[in-house]
């Protein structure tokens, strides 16, 4: 072997561990979202935070959860949600309803495979959205 072809494949070789690297890093954060607690699902946004959606006793609640499973405070948080089932579409206001959770204003349809969208606005933060598809 030259030392022409040495340099071209130590070249590729380093340029191929260098992106397997940075594979495994993006990889790192994305691990898979934390368990329910209160008989919902779980969505994380970018930011780390988790949403936890449940529909438990007919009532539409949110709780939150830093990304160490913290929980985290929803005091003047703003939100609200959209829930799309079938060919229906709501968007329901949710308040403050104790130290990290928030309720739904208002009445709701939602049922298996129904999806929603949280849009979520912490104190001085920007806004933060979440997905979560019913089971």
């Amino acid at each position: 072997m030259n030392a022409v072809t040495l340099k071209k494949t130590f070249s590729a070789l380093l340029v191929s561990s260098s992106l397997l690297l940075a594979t495994s890093v993006t990889y790192a954060h994305e691990d898979a979202p934390q368990a329910p607690q209160h008989a919902g699902v779980v969505s994380e946004a970018a930011s780390g935070h988790n949403a936890e959606l449940s529909v438990a006793g007919g009532m539409l609640m949110v709780y939150l959860r830093d990304h160490a499973g913290a929980p985290l405070a929803s005091k003047d948080a703003q939100a609200e949600v959209t829930l799309l089932s079938g060919s229906t579409k709501q968007v329901l206001a949710l308040a403050p309803s104790g130290d990290n959770s928030l309720m739904a204003q208002g009445s709701y349809q939602a049922a298996a495979g129904s999806k929603a969208v949280l849009k979520l606005t912490l104190p001085g933060k920007s806004a933060e959205l979440f997905r979560f598809v019913l089971p």
